[in-house]
C-alpha cells in the first residue's frame, strides 16, 4: 500500500510539491533522466513521454457527449449498484475538499459530485463530464494510470505529468467485474494539493471494493436465476444437449454429455465458442468440429428485466436430425407443470377470461391515456401504434402517422444519430436520445425520446418509444451555455481580482487578475487561507467573515491589502454568496478593484479641495454656491458674515427660508432669489449691482456676477455667486467724478469770464447811451437781453458745479447737447474751432442723469478743442440705431497712435502734457452706468472719432 500512496502523512505538503515541481522541471527539461520519484510515477511519465504528450500545454479533452453519458447510465447494468455508494462517498467526504468521480473503463468521466464551487474551479484544467483523464490522452494521473496498472493509485500535485493538473492531487480505485473480471471503471477522489491524505486512497478503495460486493451479489442472483430456467428446460429439452451461461461466458449448468464429450474446460468456459466476451443480447449459431464430426451450436439470449443475464446454448451432434434455429424459429418456455385433465369446466374458464379481459383494458387505457407520446416500431421501424399523446406533439394523426416515412418527420442532422441508436436497440440496449422533429405546422419541435426493446419469450420482436416535448427545456440549457461563456470571459478578461471561497473561506479559484495584483499564483494559494491581509487587519476580516455567514448578503467595503511583496493597496470589496438550485449557499465570490490611484486622486482632491476652501475664506469677496433648485450648498466665510449666518445651518435651504430665519435680511435674500430666477432664465453670466442694508444702518453697495450652471440636458444644475464689495469704491468713484468736475469747471472759468464781460461791456455801453441823455426803448431790450445771456451761462455753469444725487430719469438728448456745445461755444472761437451739429432727429429721450451725460461731452468736446491747436471742426452726428442712439465726436485733431488708443480710460493714463487721465476713465464708467458703451477710433493726423452707444429703452 506504501507504493501506492503519494506522501507519509508527516510530510511537509509545500517542501513536497516544491520539491517534486523540481524533479518534473529537470525530467521535461532533460537535466535529469532519472527522477527522484515513486517508480510506479516514473514508469507512468516515461508512457506519457513516449506517447508525445505535451506537459506544458497539454489539457484532457471531452470525448463523451451528454447523449453517450446517459446512454451508459442507461444500459450499464453496474451503475444503479454504484450511484448509491458514489452519493455515499461524497456525502462522506463533503468537508474534505473532495470531488467524487467515476470515470468508464477508457477514462472518460460519466459521473462527478461534490462542491459546486470546488467543480467551477475543477473547469479550469477541463475536469468535466465527459473528459478523458485517459493516461494516453491526459497524462499521468490517478484516473488515467489506475486504468493502465490496474491498481489502486494516488497522485499528488508535481507528479502529475501535465502542468495543468499540478495544482491537485486525486487518489483512484479500479472496479472489476466479478462476472468477466474486466474493470468496469475507476471511483477517484480529487481536491486541491493542499487537502491531500493517505486516507483518501483508503475510502476511495474501501467504496469501490464495496461495489464489487455488491456486483457479485447481483451476479449471484442472476446465476440463481439461470439454474431455475435450467430446471425447466430439463423437462423441455430432455433429449436435447444444452448448457447454460452467466454475463461472464461462463457455463454454470450443462447437460451430463457435453462433459463427457469434453465441451467444457478446467474454468467452465465453453470449448469452441467465440473469443470471449462474446456479445449475448441476440441470437447466434456457430458450428465445431469436434471427434465425431460437426457439432452445431444455437445460442439464445436470457432477457431479465430488460437486460441479457445470461444466455441458452442448445447443442446438436453430427448425424442428428434437428431443425436449425434462426431468426424465425422461436424457442417456447417449457411447461412448469402438466395439465392432469382436459382443459375444464366452463367455471373454470370463465374465471380465467375475465382477469384477462381486465388486463387488457388497463393496459389499453395506460396505452391512451399517457401524457407522453408513446410510438410501437417493429424491428425495421415501421410505426405499428401511436398514442393520442403523438398526434398533440407533432400534428399528425395516427393514420397520416401509418401512412409516412418516420424519418421524414426528422431534422436531417439528427437522421444519422437516430438510426445508429435505434440499431442498438435491436441489440436489447435501451436508448436515451435528444432529436428535432418537424411539426405538421412546419416548427421545430425539441423531443427527447426513451428507445426500448420489447420482448417476447426472451427474443426481442420490437420497439417501443416515449417521446416527451424538451423545447423549453433545450431554450433554458442554451442560456445557461450562453451565460457560462460569458462569465468565463468576464473572469479572463476582467481587470478585477475575483476570489472563489469555499464556507470555511478557503480558496479554491482565482482568476488571473488576482494573481497580476497581488504576485501570488493560483497555484499557491489554492486550498489556503488568503494571503492578502495584513496581520493588523485579521481581526476585522475575522468579525467580517462572521457577518458575511450571518447575513448571507452582499456585503461591500473599502479597505486595505497586501501584496506579496508586503506592499498594501487599497481595494473596493464586493462579497457575494453562491447559492444552489435549492437556496443553500456553497461558496463566496470576492471581487476586488484595486482603487489605489482613486484613493490617492481622492486624498490629492481633498487637499486641494482644503486649499481651495481656505483661499475662497480669505477672499474679500462672497462666494455662494447653490443647486439647481435655489438650494445653498457651500458659501465662504466673506459670505456668511454678510447675511450674518455664522451661526446658522444654511446648507440645503432657499434665499426664502434663509429669509424667515432672519427677518432683517428678508428683503435682501427674496430680492437675491429673485435675480437668481432671471439668471436661469437668460442662461448666461450676469453682472449687477445690489444694495444690501447692515444692521448698523449703512447700506453696502456689492458688485454682483452671479454664473449659471446646466447639466448636459439642459436642466439646472447649480448657481454660482459672487459679490464683491465696492461700497468704498463708489465713495472713491464719486470724489473722483467731483474732482474732474471741478477741474473742468476751473477751465471752465475763463470762457464764462469771458462770455459774461462781452454782455457786461454792451449794458456798460448802452447804460452810459442813456445816461447822456440818448433814451431809446430799444436799448432796454438789448440790456435786459444780454442779462438774459449772463444768466443762461451762470446758470449753466451752476449746475455743472452743484452736486447732486443720481437720478436717472427720461431727457431729450438734442437739447442736452445744445446746451453743453452753447457752453464751450466761447472756448471753441478763442480756438479757432467751429462745432457743426448733425442731428438725424431732433427728439431722442434717453434715460440718463443729465449733469453726468453732460460732464462727458464736455471731456470729449474739451479733449477734441485741445487736440486741435491751429483751429479746426468738430462734427456731432446724432442717429437712432434700433433701441439705441449713437451720438458721435468727430475733429480733425492730431489724432492718436494706435498703440495708445487701447490705454484710453485707465487711471492716470493721458496723451496730454498736464493731464491726470481721469476724465476719461470716469467717462466711460458714466458711459457703462448709463448702460451704453463708448469707442474710439483715431488715425495719427487725421482726427478722431469718439462714437457713444446709449439704448433708448
Amino acid at each position: 500500500m506504501n507504493r501506492l500512496i503519494a506522501l507519509d502523512s508527516c510530510a511537509s505538503l509545500s517542501l513536497e510539491r516544491i520539491k517534486l515541481e523540481k524533479e518534473w522541471e529537470h525530467f521535461i527539461t532533460g537535466v535529469s533522466s532519472k527522477p527522484l520519484i515513486r517508480s510506479l510515477m516514473y514508469e507512468s511519465w516515461q508512457r506519457c513521454q513516449k506517447q508525445n504528450i505535451d506537459p506544458l500545454h497539454n489539457k484532457s479533452e471531452i470525448n463523451l457527449s451528454k447523449d453517450q453519458i446517459e446512454e451508459y447510465m442507461h444500459t450499464e447494468l453496474h451503475y444503479p449498484i454504484l450511484k448509491p455508494l458514489l452519493l455515499q462517498l461524497k456525502n462522506q467526504s463533503i468537508d474534505t475538499g473532495h470531488l467524487i468521480t467515476f470515470s468508464n473503463s477508457s477514462g472518460d468521466i460519466v459521473d462527478l459530485d461534490g462542491d459546486v464551487s470546488l467543480m467551477l474551479k475543477a473547469e479550469d484544467m477541463n475536469f468535466v463530464i465527459g473528459s478523458s483523464w485517459a493516461e494516453n490522452k491526459a497524462g499521468t494521473n490517478a484516473i488515467g494510470t489506475s486504468l493502465v496498472t490496474g491498481s489502486p493509485m494516488q497522485v499528488f500535485a508535481g507528479e502529475h505529468f501535465c502542468q495543468e493538473v499540478q495544482k491537485w492531487t486525486c487518489s483512484a480505485a479500479p472496479i472489476r467485474d466479478p462476472a468477466t473480471q474486466s474493470i468496469l471503471g475507476v471511483i477517484n477522489m480529487t481536491g486541491l494539493w493542499r487537502v491531500y491524505h493517505p486516507h483518501s486512497l483508503s475510502a476511495v478503495l474501501s467504496a469501490a471494493q464495496m461495489v464489487e460486493q455488491e456486483l457479485y451479489k447481483q451476479l449471484e442472483q442472476e446465476r440463481f436465476r439461470l439454474t431455475e430456467y435450467y430446471s425447466n428446460l430439463l423437462v423441455s429439452f430432455a433429449k436435447t444437449p444444452f448448457l447454460i451461461l452467466d454475463r461472464g461466458c461462463r457455463v454454470i449448468h450443462a447437460s451430463p454429455m457435453l462433459y463427457i464429450e469434453g465441451w467444457i474446460d478446467a474454468n467452465d468456459f465453453l470449448v469452441g465458442a467465440p473469443p470471449t466476451p462474446f456479445p449475448l443480447t441476440s441470437r447466434m449459431q456457430w458450428e465445431v468440429e469436434h471427434r465425431r464430426g460437426l457439432w452445431r451450436f444455437e445460442l439464445s439470449p436470457y432477457i431479465y428485466g430488460g437486460n441479457a443475464i445470461g444466455a441458452i446454448v442448445y447443442v446438436f451432434p453430427p448425424n442428428v436430425l434437428q431443425p436449425v434455429l434462426n431468426e424465425k424459429t422461436r424457442v417456447s418456455p417449457p411447461i412448469e407443470k402438466e395439465v392432469e385433465s382436459a382443459v375444464g369446466d366452463i367455471d373454470m374458464e370463465c374465471s380465467a377470461v375475465k382477469p384477462c379481459m381486465k388486463s387488457d383494458a388497463f393496459y389499453k387505457s395506460l396505452f391512451e391515456h399517457n401524457p407522453s407520446a408513446i410510438i410501437c416500431y417493429d424491428l425495421n421501424g415501421n410505426i405499428l401504434e401511436v398514442n393520442p399523446a403523438v398526434e398533440r406533439l407533432v400534428g399528425y394523426t395516427i393514420e397520416e402517422l401509418r401512412n409516412i416515412n418516420i424519418e421524414s418527420l426528422i431534422l436531417p442532422e439528427y437522421v444519422d444519430k437516430r438510426v445508429d441508436h435505434f440499431a442498438k436497440v435491436r441489440m436489447g440496449k435501451p436508448q436515451e436520445i435528444d432529436i428535432a422533429v418537424r411539426h405538421k405546422n412546419g416548427h421545430a419541435i425539441d423531443v427527447r425520446i426513451h428507445y426500448f426493446p420489447m420482448f417476447d419469450h426472451h427474443e426481442i420482436i420490437g420497439i417501443y418509444g416515449i417521446a416527451k416535448d424538451i423545447t423549453k427545456h433545450k431554450q433554458i440549457e442554451e442560456d445557461l451555455k450562453s451565460t457560462k461563456e460569458q462569465l468565463e470571459l468576464y473572469l479572463k478578461n476582467t481587470v478585477d481580482s475575483i476570489v472563489v471561497l469555499d464556507l470555511h473561506f478557503k480558496v479554491i479559484k482565482v482568476n488571473q487578475a488576482f494573481e497580476r495584483m497581488f504576485g501570488w499564483t493560483e497555484q499557491e494559494v489554492i486550498g489556503g487561507v488568503l494571503p492578502t491581509i495584513p496581520d493588523f487587519l485579521h481581526d476585522e476580516f475575522s468579525r467580517l467573515q462572521q457577518e458575511i455567514v450571518i447575513s448571507r448578503h452582499v456585503t461591500s467595503y473599502e479597505t486595505v491589502r497586501q501584496r506579496r511583496d508586503g506592499s498594501l493597496l487599497d481595494v473596493s470589496t464586493f462579497v457575494s454568496p453562491l447559492s444552489d438550485t435549492e437556496g443553500n449557499v456553497i461558496a463566496f465570490v470576492a471581487i476586488l478593484r484595486d482603487i489605489s490611484e482613486r484613493k490617492r486622486m481622492e486624498e490629492a482632491l481633498k487637499e486641494k479641495e482644503k486649499q481651495l476652501r481656505t483661499l475662497i475664506n480669505a477672499m474679500p469677496d462672497s462666494v455662494c454656491l447653490k443647486d439647481g433648485e435655489g438650494r445653498w450648498v457651500e458659501a465662504n466665510d466673506c459670505c456668511l458674515r454678510t447675511f450674518q449666518l455664522e451661526n446658522i445651518p444654511f446648507q440645503g435651504k432657499r434665499d426664502s427660508e434663509l429669509a424667515a430665519i432672519d427677518p432683517f435680511f428678508s428683503t435682501a435674500l427674496l430680492l437675491c432669489e429673485e435675480s437668481d430666477n432671471k439668471v436661469w432664465e437668460k442662461g448666461s453670466t450676469v453682472r449687477l449691482e445690489e444694495i444690501i442694508p447692515q444692521p448698523n444702518g449703512e447700506c453696502k453697495i456689492f458688485d454682483v456676477s452671479k454664473v449659471p450652471l446646466f447639466d448636459s440636458d439642459g436642466r439646472r444644475k447649480g448657481i454660482v455667486v459672487i459679490s464683491r464689495d465696492i461700497t468704498e469704491l463708489k465713495r472713491t468713484e464719486e470724489l473722483l467724478r467731483k474732482s474732474e468736475k471741478l477741474s473742468v469747471v476751473g477751465q471752465l472759468a475763463a470762457g464764462v469770464a469771458h462770455e459774461i464781460r462781452n454782455p457786461f461791456t454792451a449794458i456798460r455801453g448802452f447804460i452810459q447811451f442813456i445816461k447822456e441823455g440818448n433814451y431809446k426803448e430799444e436799448y432796454f431790450h438789448m440790456i435786459l437781453s444780454e442779462l438774459d445771456r449772463i444768466q443762461s451761462v451762470v446758470n449753466e455753469f451752476l449746475v455743472l458745479a452743484k452736486p447732486q444725487a443720481i437720478n436717472f430719469q427720461p431727457r431729450e438728448l438734442t437739447s442736452l447737447l445744445n446746451q453743453v456745445v452753447e457752453l464751450l461755444k466761447t472756448e471753441a472761437i478763442m480756438n479757432d474751432v467751429q462745432i457743426e451739429v448733425e442731428f438725424e432727429r431732433t427728439f431722442l429721450m434717453v434715460n440718463c442723469e443729465e449733469n453726468q451725460l453732460k460732464q462727458v461731452f464736455i471731456n470729449i468736446l474739451k479733449n477734441a478743442i485741445e487736440a486741435m491747436p491751429n483751429g479746426g471742426e468738430i462734427k456731432i452726428q446724432l442717429q437712432q440705431q434700433q433701441n439705441a442712439v449713437s451720438i458721435r465726436f468727430i475733429d480733425q485733431g492730431e489724432g492718436i497712435d494706435e498703440d495708445r488708443i487701447q490705454k484710453l480710460g485707465e487711471p492716470f493714463y493721458t496723451t496730454k502734457e498736464k493731464g491726470t487721465g481721469l476724465g476719461l476713465m470716469i467717462s466711460y464708467k458714466i458711459v457703462q452706468a448709463h448702460r451704453g458703451s463708448m469707442k474710439i477710433n483715431s488715425q495719427k493726423n487725421r482726427g478722431t472719432t469718439v462714437e457713444i452707444m446709449l439704448p433708448t429703452e
